[in-house]
């Protein structure tokens, strides 16, 4: 993807980014991606995120945002999204920084406008080729100025690639179910009963899901079985 703004410079993104990184100022957040940065001057306002680790961990991680770049070029224009600048000197992903907040610490005054517009975006989402599968964490849904959902993080995303691609196509429809299953979770909080017949179609867990969510129990018995009485 290349490289879109005007100002700042290359090079002066480049320098803030090196020492932000040195000093561990500007940080945003931490994960197994690397490091998030905000960037902030006048209305300027960036979102970067950039390596971290060494050696095989570094490049692993060079590898993922190179990956979530591609990603960002299937979402021009995606309402759902925040405008990616492109990847500076193949290693700092640029972003658009979009005002919100976290749906772990949003209060929604119209929920049920809020997951109708979550689920256009979704389909959307998908219409282009891209399921996001990791909507389960809380801090990738920002509920954005005006009450709007907007989608973080795609460094899990899968690209639907065309022809004869089995092993992506399976990929694909699994982390497209995940997106509709992680839609439903959030949006009733995990009280399946009280969902509408409506929203049931969107709701299939996977053989996969089933697994884990057993595991989680089984776990969860054991460790009450050696808890002190």
């Amino acid at each position: 993807m290349p490289w879109e703004l005007a100002s700042p410079s290359e090079d002066t993104l480049v320098r803030w980014i090196e020492t932000s990184l040195a000093t561990g100022a500007h940080r945003l957040a931490r994960g197994y991606q690397g490091q998030t940065l905000l960037y902030a001057d006048g209305p300027v306002r960036l979102v970067i995120k950039a390596p971290a680790g060494r050696g095989l961990v570094k490049w692993l991680s060079r590898l993922m945002l190179r990956q979530e770049s591609r990603v960002y070029e299937h979402l021009k224009d995606f309402p759902g999204a925040p405008r990616c600048y492109g990847l500076l000197r193949g290693r700092y992903l640029v972003l658009e920084h979009v005002a919100g907040v976290s749906m772990r610490h949003a209060e929604i005054a119209d929920r049920g406008a809020f997951f109708a517009a979550l689920l256009e975006l979704i389909e959307q989402l998908h219409a282009r080729g891209i399921a996001h599968s990791d909507l389960q964490k809380k801090e990738n849904l920002l509920v954005a100025d005006g009450g709007r959902p907007c989608l973080l993080d795609y460094g899990a995303a899968v690209i639907h690639k065309p022809g004869f691609a089995p092993f992506n196509h399976l990929r694909y429809r699994f982390a497209a179910r995940l997106d509709f299953n992680q839609w439903a979770k959030l949006k009733y909080r995990g009280r399946f009963a009280d969902m509408t017949e409506s929203d049931r179609v969107y709701y299939r867990r996977s053989a996969l899901e089933k697994l884990a969510r057993g595991l989680k129990r089984l776990y969860r018995r054991i460790r009450g079985w050696f808890r002190p009485a």
